[in-house]
């Protein structure tokens, strides 16, 4: 299977961590996947991956299961006229930040594609912000549950 995790970069964060600790531990025990991680910006990774890794430009010909992990990567996804399933993992509660856009520029991101939440808490979180169920809960970029999610 082909999975696309689309990032603002990889480097030290939680959520670089997650992602490249379980796609390398998932590529070791195997081979049938395919990881691509499509990022922003490139920056030092947290820790080495054992996959590819492309600019976000790149996402227009990928054909697989292509995650979103933040409300500017979901914007790109759902610019992306390709043939791939799309999902935004809210792994952040960005909208909670003084730094962060209005809410007529973040509710965008959560139009138009499948939500996935880290916890209850934040898929109710999610709710009370833009009105929206997510598809399901995911700890942790596990990527058992990820699939199981997604139907994959």
């Amino acid at each position: 299977m082909k999975t696309g995790i689309v990032v603002g970069d990889l480097g030290p964060s939680q959520l670089s961590y997650y992602i490249i600790r379980n796609c390398n531990k998932e590529l070791e025990h195997n081979n049938k996947d395919d990881f691509v991680v499509f990022v922003e910006n490139l920056s030092k990774f947290a820790m080495q991956p054992n996959f590819g890794l492309m600019s976000i430009d790149e996402i227009w010909s990928f054909d697989g299961l292509l995650v979103a992990t933040s409300i500017s990567t979901s914007l790109q996804v759902q610019k992306a006229t390709n043939n791939s399933k799309k999902y935004f993992y809210v792994w952040d509660l960005e909208w909670t930040r003084p730094h962060g856009h209005d809410f007529l520029y973040n509710i965008k991101a959560f139009k138009n594609i499948n939500l996935i939440a880290r916890s209850d808490e934040q898929a109710e979180a999610i709710k009370n912000y833009c009105n929206i169920d997510v598809s399901g809960i995911v700890e942790d970029f596990n990527l058992q549950e990820l699939y199981k999610v997604t139907n994959q």
